[in-house]
Protein backbone atom coordinates (compact mmCIF):
# COMPACT_ATOMS: atom_id res chain seq x y z
CA UNK A 1 0.00 0.00 0.00
CA UNK A 2 1.21 3.51 -0.77
CA UNK A 3 -0.17 7.05 -0.46
CA UNK A 4 1.73 9.71 -2.39
CA UNK A 5 1.22 13.37 -3.24
CA UNK A 6 0.85 14.11 -6.94
CA UNK A 7 0.61 17.43 -8.77
CA UNK A 8 -1.41 17.97 -11.92
CA UNK A 9 -1.83 21.39 -13.51
CA UNK A 10 -1.00 23.06 -10.21
CA UNK A 11 -3.55 21.07 -8.21
CA UNK A 12 -2.52 18.51 -5.60
CA UNK A 13 -3.92 15.00 -5.31
CA UNK A 14 -3.35 11.85 -3.28
CA UNK A 15 -2.28 8.87 -5.36
CA UNK A 16 -3.53 5.83 -3.37
CA UNK A 17 -2.44 2.33 -4.33
CA UNK A 18 -4.02 -0.60 -2.44
CA UNK A 19 -4.17 -4.28 -3.42
CA UNK A 20 -3.38 -3.62 -7.04
CA UNK A 21 -5.91 -0.79 -7.41
CA UNK A 22 -5.04 2.89 -7.82
CA UNK A 23 -7.33 5.79 -6.97
CA UNK A 24 -6.84 9.55 -6.84
CA UNK A 25 -8.33 11.85 -4.23
CA UNK A 26 -8.36 15.63 -4.61
CA UNK A 27 -6.76 17.57 -1.76
CA UNK A 28 -8.36 20.83 -2.93
CA UNK A 29 -4.97 22.51 -2.68
CA UNK A 30 -3.52 24.60 -5.51
CA UNK A 31 0.08 25.70 -5.93
CA UNK A 32 0.84 29.38 -6.49
CA UNK A 33 3.70 31.38 -8.11
CA UNK A 34 4.95 32.17 -4.59
CA UNK A 35 7.64 29.61 -3.64
CA UNK A 36 7.40 30.37 0.07
CA UNK A 37 3.63 29.92 -0.05
CA UNK A 38 4.03 26.64 -1.95
CA UNK A 39 6.35 25.36 0.77
CA UNK A 40 3.55 25.86 3.34
CA UNK A 41 1.00 24.25 1.02
CA UNK A 42 3.22 21.19 0.54
CA UNK A 43 3.74 20.91 4.29
CA UNK A 44 -0.02 20.90 4.82
CA UNK A 45 -0.46 18.38 1.98
CA UNK A 46 2.01 16.07 3.71
CA UNK A 47 -0.06 16.27 6.91
CA UNK A 48 -3.15 15.29 4.90
CA UNK A 49 -1.26 12.46 3.22
CA UNK A 50 -0.05 11.09 6.54
CA UNK A 51 -3.54 11.28 8.07
CA UNK A 52 -5.11 9.53 5.08
CA UNK A 53 -2.48 6.81 5.19
CA UNK A 54 -3.16 6.24 8.90
CA UNK A 55 -6.90 5.93 8.24
CA UNK A 56 -6.32 3.37 5.50
CA UNK A 57 -3.91 1.37 7.65
CA UNK A 58 -6.30 1.21 10.61
CA UNK A 59 -8.98 -0.18 8.33
CA UNK A 60 -6.65 -2.80 6.88
CA UNK A 61 -5.01 -3.90 10.12
CA UNK A 62 -7.96 -3.46 12.50
CA UNK A 63 -6.18 -1.04 14.83
CA UNK A 64 -7.48 2.14 16.42
CA UNK A 65 -7.37 5.35 14.44
CA UNK A 66 -5.55 7.77 16.80
CA UNK A 67 -6.71 10.82 14.88
CA UNK A 68 -10.42 9.97 14.76
CA UNK A 69 -10.22 8.90 18.42
CA UNK A 70 -9.70 12.53 19.37
CA UNK A 71 -13.13 13.45 18.03
CA UNK A 72 -15.50 14.69 20.71
CA UNK A 73 -18.42 12.43 21.60
CA UNK A 74 -20.84 15.32 21.11
CA UNK A 75 -19.56 15.96 17.58
CA UNK A 76 -19.79 12.24 16.77
CA UNK A 77 -23.41 12.13 17.95
CA UNK A 78 -24.25 15.26 15.96
CA UNK A 79 -23.00 13.52 12.81
CA UNK A 80 -25.27 10.57 13.50
CA UNK A 81 -28.24 12.83 14.20
CA UNK A 82 -27.87 14.30 10.70
CA UNK A 83 -27.96 10.82 9.18
CA UNK A 84 -31.19 9.78 10.92
CA UNK A 85 -34.75 10.93 10.27
CA UNK A 86 -35.93 10.19 13.80
CA UNK A 87 -33.14 11.76 15.85
CA UNK A 88 -35.10 13.20 18.81
CA UNK A 89 -33.37 11.00 21.38
CA UNK A 90 -29.92 11.69 19.93
CA UNK A 91 -30.40 15.47 20.02
CA UNK A 92 -31.89 15.23 23.51
CA UNK A 93 -28.92 13.14 24.64
CA UNK A 94 -26.54 15.77 23.26
CA UNK A 95 -28.24 18.48 25.32
CA UNK A 96 -27.82 16.39 28.48
CA UNK A 97 -24.22 15.54 27.65
CA UNK A 98 -23.32 19.23 27.50
CA UNK A 99 -24.69 19.67 31.04
CA UNK A 100 -22.88 16.64 32.45
CA UNK A 101 -19.36 16.81 33.90
CA UNK A 102 -16.96 17.06 30.90
CA UNK A 103 -19.68 15.53 28.70
CA UNK A 104 -19.40 18.33 26.17
CA UNK A 105 -15.64 17.99 25.75
CA UNK A 106 -14.83 14.30 26.28
CA UNK A 107 -13.19 12.58 23.32
CA UNK A 108 -14.18 9.12 22.09
CA UNK A 109 -10.81 7.66 23.12
CA UNK A 110 -11.21 9.09 26.66
CA UNK A 111 -14.49 7.32 27.43
CA UNK A 112 -14.17 4.66 30.13
CA UNK A 113 -16.64 2.19 31.69
CA UNK A 114 -16.64 4.37 34.81
CA UNK A 115 -17.62 7.41 32.75
CA UNK A 116 -20.46 5.46 31.09
CA UNK A 117 -21.76 4.30 34.48
CA UNK A 118 -21.56 7.83 35.86
CA UNK A 119 -23.48 9.30 32.94
CA UNK A 120 -26.21 6.67 33.27
CA UNK A 121 -26.59 7.40 36.98
CA UNK A 122 -26.76 11.11 36.16
CA UNK A 123 -29.60 10.46 33.70
CA UNK A 124 -31.53 8.44 36.30
CA UNK A 125 -30.93 10.47 39.45
CA UNK A 126 -29.48 13.83 38.44
CA UNK A 127 -32.23 14.93 36.07
CA UNK A 128 -36.00 15.11 35.95
CA UNK A 129 -36.07 12.72 32.99
CA UNK A 130 -38.51 9.84 32.94
CA UNK A 131 -37.01 6.32 33.13
CA UNK A 132 -37.97 5.77 29.49
CA UNK A 133 -36.19 8.92 28.29
CA UNK A 134 -33.12 8.13 30.40
CA UNK A 135 -33.05 4.66 28.87
CA UNK A 136 -33.22 6.05 25.33
CA UNK A 137 -30.46 8.62 25.96
CA UNK A 138 -28.23 5.87 27.33
CA UNK A 139 -29.10 3.74 24.31
CA UNK A 140 -28.02 6.58 21.98
CA UNK A 141 -24.56 6.65 23.61
CA UNK A 142 -24.21 2.88 23.38
CA UNK A 143 -25.20 2.85 19.72
CA UNK A 144 -22.61 5.53 18.96
CA UNK A 145 -19.85 3.58 20.73
CA UNK A 146 -20.71 0.39 18.85
CA UNK A 147 -20.46 2.30 15.59
CA UNK A 148 -17.11 3.76 16.66
CA UNK A 149 -15.78 0.22 17.12
CA UNK A 150 -17.04 -0.81 13.68
CA UNK A 151 -15.27 2.20 12.16
CA UNK A 152 -11.99 1.34 13.99
CA UNK A 153 -12.15 4.59 15.93
CA UNK A 154 -12.16 2.49 19.10
CA UNK A 155 -10.61 -0.94 19.61
CA UNK A 156 -13.06 -1.90 22.38
CA UNK A 157 -16.47 -0.64 23.37
CA UNK A 158 -16.15 0.82 26.91
CA UNK A 159 -19.89 0.29 27.47
CA UNK A 160 -19.71 -3.49 27.07
CA UNK A 161 -18.69 -4.06 30.69
CA UNK A 162 -21.31 -1.66 32.09
CA UNK A 163 -24.84 -2.84 32.75
CA UNK A 164 -27.27 -0.81 30.70
CA UNK A 165 -30.30 0.95 32.10
CA UNK A 166 -33.36 -1.31 32.20
CA UNK A 167 -36.00 -0.62 29.59
CA UNK A 168 -39.15 0.46 31.46
CA UNK A 169 -42.35 -1.41 30.73
CA UNK A 170 -44.95 0.79 29.10
CA UNK A 171 -48.57 0.77 30.16
CA UNK A 172 -50.75 -0.45 27.32
CA UNK A 173 -53.68 1.73 26.34
CA UNK A 174 -56.82 -0.07 25.17
CA UNK A 175 -59.74 1.36 23.27
CA UNK A 176 -63.11 -0.30 23.05
CA UNK A 177 -65.22 -0.79 19.93
CA UNK A 178 -67.28 2.36 20.52
CA UNK A 179 -64.13 4.48 20.84
CA UNK A 180 -62.67 3.01 17.67
CA UNK A 181 -65.92 3.79 15.88
CA UNK A 182 -65.79 7.37 17.15
CA UNK A 183 -62.31 7.74 15.66
CA UNK A 184 -63.44 6.18 12.38
CA UNK A 185 -66.34 8.67 12.18
CA UNK A 186 -64.11 11.67 12.99
CA UNK A 187 -62.31 13.44 10.15
CA UNK A 188 -58.55 13.95 10.31
CA UNK A 189 -57.85 16.78 7.89
CA UNK A 190 -55.06 17.08 5.38
CA UNK A 191 -53.54 14.56 2.98
CA UNK A 192 -51.13 13.25 5.62
CA UNK A 193 -53.85 13.29 8.27
CA UNK A 194 -56.09 11.15 6.06
CA UNK A 195 -53.32 8.58 5.58
CA UNK A 196 -52.51 8.53 9.31
CA UNK A 197 -56.15 7.83 10.07
CA UNK A 198 -56.21 4.94 7.61
CA UNK A 199 -52.95 3.56 9.01
CA UNK A 200 -54.28 3.71 12.57
CA UNK A 201 -57.48 1.87 11.70
CA UNK A 202 -55.44 -0.59 9.64
CA UNK A 203 -53.25 -1.59 12.60
CA UNK A 204 -56.37 -2.10 14.69
CA UNK A 205 -57.10 -5.06 12.42
CA UNK A 206 -53.53 -6.32 11.92
CA UNK A 207 -51.54 -5.58 15.10
CA UNK A 208 -48.61 -4.21 13.11
CA UNK A 209 -46.15 -1.78 14.70
CA UNK A 210 -45.56 1.73 13.34
CA UNK A 211 -42.23 0.63 11.81
CA UNK A 212 -44.01 -2.28 10.10
CA UNK A 213 -46.72 0.00 8.76
CA UNK A 214 -44.23 2.48 7.34
CA UNK A 215 -42.22 -0.28 5.69
CA UNK A 216 -45.21 -2.29 4.43
CA UNK A 217 -44.95 -2.98 0.69
CA UNK A 218 -47.53 -4.30 -1.73
CA UNK A 219 -45.24 -7.27 -2.24
CA UNK A 220 -45.78 -8.16 1.44
CA UNK A 221 -49.50 -8.75 0.84
CA UNK A 222 -50.77 -12.04 -0.55
CA UNK A 223 -54.24 -11.92 -2.10
CA UNK A 224 -55.25 -15.57 -1.89
CA UNK A 225 -55.42 -16.24 0.98
CA UNK A 226 -55.57 -12.61 2.07
CA UNK A 227 -52.61 -12.14 4.42
CA UNK A 228 -49.46 -10.13 5.13
CA UNK A 229 -46.14 -11.94 4.91
CA UNK A 230 -43.33 -10.34 6.93
CA UNK A 231 -39.83 -11.75 7.17
CA UNK A 232 -38.02 -11.21 10.47
CA UNK A 233 -34.66 -9.48 10.07
CA UNK A 234 -32.66 -11.61 12.53
CA UNK A 235 -34.01 -15.10 11.82
CA UNK A 236 -35.35 -14.50 8.28
CA UNK A 237 -38.38 -16.54 9.32
CA UNK A 238 -41.62 -15.67 7.57
CA UNK A 239 -44.50 -14.47 9.75
CA UNK A 240 -48.02 -14.72 8.32
CA UNK A 241 -50.61 -12.19 9.50
CA UNK A 242 -54.22 -12.81 8.40
CA UNK A 243 -55.70 -9.72 6.75
CA UNK A 244 -59.39 -9.08 7.19
CA UNK A 245 -61.36 -7.98 4.16
CA UNK A 246 -62.34 -4.84 6.09
CA UNK A 247 -58.67 -3.90 6.49
CA UNK A 248 -58.03 -4.63 2.81
CA UNK A 249 -60.74 -2.15 1.85
CA UNK A 250 -59.25 0.59 4.07
CA UNK A 251 -56.03 1.00 2.08
CA UNK A 252 -55.77 2.79 -1.25
CA UNK A 253 -54.61 0.44 -3.98
CA UNK A 254 -52.13 2.76 -5.69
CA UNK A 255 -49.10 1.82 -7.83
CA UNK A 256 -46.56 3.03 -5.23
CA UNK A 257 -44.14 0.51 -3.77
CA UNK A 258 -45.18 1.29 -0.18
CA UNK A 259 -48.76 0.76 0.98
CA UNK A 260 -48.62 3.94 3.09
CA UNK A 261 -46.07 5.84 0.99
CA UNK A 262 -46.91 9.30 2.35
CA UNK A 263 -46.57 8.13 5.95
CA UNK A 264 -43.33 6.29 5.14
CA UNK A 265 -41.71 9.42 3.70
CA UNK A 266 -42.93 12.07 6.13
CA UNK A 267 -40.69 13.72 8.71
CA UNK A 268 -43.65 15.16 10.62
CA UNK A 269 -44.51 14.02 14.14
CA UNK A 270 -47.50 11.72 13.59
CA UNK A 271 -48.32 11.63 17.32
CA UNK A 272 -49.53 15.23 17.19
CA UNK A 273 -52.09 14.25 14.55
CA UNK A 274 -53.30 11.35 16.67
CA UNK A 275 -53.62 13.44 19.83
CA UNK A 276 -55.70 16.12 18.07
CA UNK A 277 -57.77 13.42 16.37
CA UNK A 278 -58.61 11.78 19.70
CA UNK A 279 -59.52 15.14 21.26
CA UNK A 280 -61.78 15.95 18.32
CA UNK A 281 -63.50 12.56 18.71
CA UNK A 282 -64.04 13.23 22.42
CA UNK A 283 -61.72 10.43 23.62
CA UNK A 284 -59.72 11.16 26.78
CA UNK A 285 -57.45 8.11 26.58
CA UNK A 286 -53.93 8.54 25.19
CA UNK A 287 -53.57 7.39 21.59
CA UNK A 288 -50.23 9.16 21.07
CA UNK A 289 -48.74 6.42 18.90
CA UNK A 290 -50.00 4.22 16.09
CA UNK A 291 -48.54 1.23 17.96
CA UNK A 292 -51.25 1.68 20.58
CA UNK A 293 -53.87 0.72 18.03
CA UNK A 294 -52.48 -2.80 17.84
CA UNK A 295 -54.10 -3.66 21.16
CA UNK A 296 -57.53 -3.31 19.58
CA UNK A 297 -57.18 -6.51 17.59
CA UNK A 298 -58.51 -8.65 20.44
CA UNK A 299 -61.88 -6.90 20.16
CA UNK A 300 -62.12 -7.09 16.36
Amino acid sequence: MSVKIREKRGKLYLDIYISGKRTWEALRLTLTPDRARNKEIMRFAEICRSKRETQLLTGSWDIQDPIAGRKKLVAYLEEQAKERKNNDYITGCIRRLKKYNNGGTIQLSQITPQWIDGFQQYLLKGTELSPTTAYNYSKAIRMALRKAVRENILIKNPAESVKGLPEPETDLIFLNIDEVQKLANTELSGELGTEIKKAFIFVCYTGLRISDVKGLKWGDIERNPLQIIKRQKKTQRAVYIPLKETAWKIIDHNPDDKVFSLLANTKSQTNQYLIKWAEKAGICKSVGGIRRGAHLQRWL
